[in-house]
Order: C-alpha cells, then sequence, then structure tokens
C-alpha cells in the first residue's frame, strides 16, 4: 500500500507527452526545468487523482486497490509467507512530493520522494509457516492499520523496448527505502483469534521494533508493486508521446 502513491506519480509523468484532456498539463524532455513542470503537473490535476484518470489509465487513489499479493520473505527475526487479498488503502490523495529528479540524457532514470501524512488499510490475509522474532503469526483473516508519518523514496531505471515497430518505455528496476514513524494494527482471524490478538497486542505495544524488522519485506513489496503498475501502463503508451520532443 506504501507503494501506490508513488506509482501515480510515476504514472502521472509517463501520461504527460500523451494526447490528454485539456485539463492535462504537458511537459517536453528538452525543458531545462521538467522537474518542475512534472511536480506543477502533478499539482493541477491532483483533485482528480482521489478517483481515477481513465483517459490516461491512472488508477483511483482513494481507496487504491491491490487484487492479490504474493509474499515470500525470510529475513533476520522474520519469516513470512502470505496472500493478501482485497487490500485497499485510504489518504493516498494526502500525498506531498518533496524531491523529484530526472536524468533524460541518453537514459531514463528518476527519483522520487515522497510523504504521506497516514494511511489506513484493510486486507483479507492468508499466512502459512511463518513467524516474527519467536512468535508464531500464522492464521487467516482481514487485518486493519492505521501508518502514519511515511517516506517513501523510490529509484528506477527503464529501458526502451519495441513492440510491432513501435517503442515503449518499460521499467527496468526499482528500488525504494521506506520508513514509517508509527502504526497500529487489528486482526479478525477465524483460525487463531487468541495468537491474532497476542500478535496485534505485541505490535502496537512496540511498533518501530515490528516495523523495522518488516522494513525489508516492505521496501521489496513495494518496489514490485511500482514496477508491474507502470510497466503495464506504460506498455500501452508509445515512448514518443511519454516524453514529448
Amino acid at each position: 500500500m506504501i507503494a501506490k502513491v508513488i506509482i501515480i506519480c510515476v504514472c502521472v509523468v509517463g501520461a504527460l507527452g500523451k494526447v490528454t484532456p485539456d485539463y492535462f498539463p504537458q511537459c517536453k524532455r528538452s525543458d531545462p526545468q521538467i522537474e518542475k513542470c512534472v511536480l506543477d503537473a502533478i499539482e493541477a490535476i491532483r483533485p482528480r487523482l482521489k478517483t481515477g484518470i481513465p483517459e490516461v489509465n491512472v488508477p483511483a487513489l482513494d481507496p487504491f486497490t491491490v487484487p492479490t499479493l504474493k509474499l515470500d520473505k525470510t529475513a533476520p527475526n522474520l519469516r513470512i509467507k502470505a496472500t493478501v487479498k482485497h487490500a485497499k488503502a485510504f489518504g493516498g490523495s494526502n500525498f506531498r512530493v518533496e524531491k523529484l529528479r530526472l536524468n533524460l540524457n541518453n537514459k531514463y532514470a528518476a527519483e522520487m520522494k515522497i510523504v504521506l501524512p497516514k494511511l489506513s488499510v484493510v486486507a483479507d490475509y492468508d499466512v502459512r509457516g511463518s513467524r516474527l522474532l519467536t512468535l508464531d503469526i500464522s492464521g487467516k483473516g482481514k487485518l486493519r492499520g492505521n501508518f502514519t508519518g511515511i517516506t517513501v523514496v523510490a529509484k528506477g531505471i527503464g529501458k526502451p523496448v519495441e513492440k510491432d515497430g513501435v517503442e515503449y518505455l518499460q521499467v527496468e528496476k526499482v528500488v525504494t527505502r521506506v520508513r514509517i514513524n508509527h502504526g497500529q494494527v487489528a486482526f479478525d482471524d477465524t483460525e487463531r483469534p487468541l495468537a491474532a490478538a497476542s500478535a496485534a497486542t505485541f505490535f502496537n505495544a512496540s511498533p518501530g521494533v515490528v516495523l523495522d524488522i518488516l522494513n525489508p519485506l516492505i521496501e521489496e513489496t513495494s518496489a514490485v508493486v511500482i514496477k508491474a503498475f507502470v510497466n503495464k501502463i506504460l506498455g500501452a503508451i508509445p515512448i514518443k508521446e511519454v516524453l514529448a520532443d
């Protein structure tokens, strides 16, 4: 869910050169202030981001939905294998872009820093054979969570690919850094309600400790979601329309 606002902003960047509705600002690759142009464009269409912009395939920001997500990660003090379905996140429309850097000189590279005051998340989960520290966190049910003070820095590199004689831009690699200042969660578990209640109590008593342990998973998942969604959108837009001359 942290990834959703990054996705929206990258999609906006990708669509700026396309033949777009009259209200949609345009930026050119040759503009020496292209970062400012993109930031101004994001602010200009911000009121429309909450419900999405179908004309340029930008999904709704509130709520942002991920139908299915597979998680499989082993890290220090963490082993998790889970399926998350029907995930929705609320609050993304309040994002703030603090930094944007584009390098379009013979390559396609971007770095973006975004701050989110708060995200509320609901999702169905199915967790098997997993642990956090020594705590068994396996179970099945519904997750509700509130997270505040979120900072996301995403770096991406793209490359042109040819399809049916037309060039498109595709993201080759994405790396994210994510920090979450605070969080509170609740689980409605249908299989192990007492264990789920204990896990929620543990998280809510020490959210900073748990979020630090989960951070590699959060960053890895954010990068995967960003890459998949951006490539799906850019795969339908010729590169000459993504970056106007």
